[in-house]
């Protein structure tokens, strides 16, 4: 970092202060609409609306400010900073950790009854740092009730969030620094050697290189794309504001319910969602991973009447938008991928790990830090992620297990799937605790380990929207463009993720002790409520699902061997094992109708017009995005600051 940027030096120290700033004002932002507005979740995207939107705002005022001669110090390195810091800041505060932690220390005491046993089951067995209530008092304590019913009198009760809050934040560092460890060891492979695309590195650097923006931002097709997906949501914001005012219906709830006699009425829920931001993403994917999604998602559906026309017994993934049968296969794709993934560039990897482990000089140049320091620095965090599972009572052999399938499979396949398709959400159908259930009797883990489990799950591994590993992996691919040195990149993410934090955390309190946490935003209290059934579950043997796991889990692993090796033999197979992993994903269950509309619209563009209409046309769904984006940042900024009530947006 230096005070003045002299090519790939660095940015501006002023642009730390400003970023901090901003991250701890977005974070505010994004966790009133998440929480009180409700239909607008900001952070649930990899590219996140929250993220995008607030930067389309600052780099309108710093382009107005610089016509008037004023902000001529900053440069593209600066603007960098101040995306990187949003992007970090939207993830910390809402889908990617806070929202999902908050009412996790509380949330055993108020709901533990007589049915559920969780006074039996769970309470006796917490680590009273990790909980702000005392596990050894009666149940719905004040710090409890006044969480979800609101504070008649007094004030919040800081104190006894403190250091549950801190525990917790503790164990996210420590996964933030070994997800960034990952990052620089998987980058020089997936860029460098694979040659993956980024996709979501598209617009910042249409934005942010000034020769590029200038030739984008007069394009007619970019507002043109930017008016189809900003008046419909504005004309719908205006229709809640103004009942009489017309609207533009998006979104299409449970469209199965057309279905009504068997077997098609016992096909899994579907439903259609108009993203004209989806769309615009979809359009950078290759054809033949755009048709892979959008056709194995339907084949679920399909493969659910088929079942039911054979009166098989269809039951649902515990926790997850799928059935068991679709989950276990998931689960036996992930690991096939993550598989292939080491295995395709096994050279590198090792060499890698032979540098660390012999002290040998490394000769990568220009990374965030060198090969040798991420295998160190990944192993120092793991250790840590360990020692903090082992102090808060897990058992070690489980602790190992969950977390290596997290960080090494679903994280990695997960970030994958954003590097080379784009994908907007990055949420899986499975659990790590899924797949060592397979080979070890859950009943059997003990009530001390599956209490902190579903700490874990909820917190942590159920849902990974919001995931840091993909912005890692973003941020080293657009920071040399845009004359940002990749060392740089630890110290604004460092500062980014606490002053977030901070902000959030706050901000979530200050909500749910004057509002109600039963008058907020249910979906993270009710992520909690399904990590402890399931915890439930397992514990008393009511997890039994028929057929059992591993018959899936093997045909997942089969099924994508099969695919890989058919696109290896035969060229131009139409089928993705990505598509196949990723189709029952709640993603998909948002954007798989968008998916199918930008298939049919670009293989059109490309059979008619060629790759040269391919490329004018690209301005136009860019434009899209930058639209729909740009309506959601406002209208979270006039509802969070007005109290007007805003529309809901198609990424629920």
């Amino acid at each position: 970092m230096s005070e003045a940027p002299q090519g790939n030096k660095g940015f501006h120290k002023r642009t730390l202060l400003l970023g901090a700033v901003l991250s701890a004002a977005v974070a505010y932002v994004t966790t009133y609409s998440d929480m009180v507005v409700k239909g607008m979740q900001l952070g649930v995207l990899q590219f996140a609306p929250g993220a995008v939107g607030s930067f389309l705002l600052v780099y309108g005022a710093v382009k107005v400010l610089r016509a008037f001669g004023k902000l001529r110090w900053m440069t593209s390195a600066d603007l960098l900073v101040i995306y990187l810091m949003l992007f970090a800041a939207v993830f910390v505060s809402t889908r990617g950790f806070t929202e999902k932690l908050m009412p996790a220390p509380v949330y055993l005491n108020y709901y533990a009854d007589p049915i559920n046993q969780y006074a039996q089951r769970f309470i006796p067995y917490v680590k009273p740092a990790l909980v702000a209530f005392d596990p050894k008092g009666e149940l719905k304590q004040p710090v409890a009730v006044e969480f979800y019913e609101s504070m008649r009198s007094g004030s919040i009760p800081w104190g006894k969030w403190i250091r549950p809050l801190a525990m917790w934040f503790l164990l996210y560092l420590l996964l933030a620094w070994s997800l960034f460890c990952i990052g620089v060891i998987l980058r020089r492979q997936w860029a460098d050697h694979e040659r993956l695309t980024f996709p979501h590195t598209i617009l910042p650097t249409r934005l942010l290189d000034e020769s590029i923006a200038r030739q984008f931002l007069r394009s007619p097709l970019t507002w043109m794309g930017f008016a189809l997906a900003f008046i419909p949501f504005l004309i719908n914001g205006i229709h809640l504001a103004v009942p009489t005012f017309p609207q533009i219906p998006l979104l299409f709830w449970n469209v199965q319910n057309l279905f009504t006699s068997p077997p098609w009425n016992q096909m899994f829920g579907t439903s259609i969602f108009v993203s004209f931001a989806a769309m615009g993403f979809a359009y950078f994917l290759p054809n033949d991973l755009l048709f892979s999604l959008w056709f194995f998602f339907v084949l679920t559906r399909l493969a659910d009447v088929g079942a039911a026309a054979y009166g098989i017994e269809l039951q649902n993934m515990p926790s997850y938008p799928t059935r068991h049968y679709i989950g276990y296969q998931v689960a036996g794709a992930y690991v096939v991928i993550a598989f292939v993934f080491v295995r395709s560039g096994w050279g590198y990897y090792k060499r890698v790990v032979q540098s660390a482990l012999r002290w040998q000089p490394d000769p990568s140049t220009g990374e965030a830090m060198s090969g040798r320091w991420a295998v160190w620095g990944l192993l120092t965090g793991f250790v840590g992620i360990l020692a903090w599972c082992v102090w808060a009572g897990v058992s070690i052999w489980l602790a190992v297990a969950l977390w290596s399938i997290f960080l090494f499979v679903t994280c990695t396949v997960m970030a994958r799937s954003v590097a080379e398709a784009g994908f907007l959400m990055t949420e899986t159908s499975f659990k790590p605790s899924d797949i060592v259930g397979i080979f070890s009797a859950k009943s059997l883990w003990g009530n001390t380990s599956w209490t902190h489990i579903a700490f874990l799950d909820a917190i942590f591994f159920r849902d990974l929207r919001g995931m840091l590993l993909s912005l890692f992996l973003d941020s080293q691919q657009l920071a040399p463009r845009h004359g940002l040195r990749r060392a740089a990149l630890p110290i604004l993410f460092a500062v980014a993720i606490v002053v977030a934090f901070v902000s959030a955390s706050a901000s979530e309190l200050w909500l749910h002790y004057t509002r109600g946490g039963v008058n907020l935003y249910g979906y993270p209290n009710a992520n909690v409520s399904w990590a402890f059934t399931d915890a439930t579950n397992a514990l008393t043997g009511a997890d039994k699902l028929t057929p059992p796991s591993p018959l899936w889990f093997s045909v997942g692993i089969a099924v994508t061997g099969l695919l890989y090796y058919l696109r290896n033999t035969f060229m131009g197979f139409p089928l993705h094992p990505l598509g196949y992993a990723l189709c029952p994903s709640w993603t998909m269950y948002v954007i798989w109708f968008p998916v199918l509309v930008t298939w049919v619209v670009k293989s059109l563009i490309q059979r008619y017009g060629g790759y040269n209409l391919y490329l004018r046309a690209l301005p136009f769904f860019l434009g899209m995005i930058l639209g729909e984006f740009s309506c959601a940042a406002l209208w979270a900024l006039l509802a969070s600051t007005t109290g007007l009530l805003a529309p809901d947006f198609p990424w629920p």
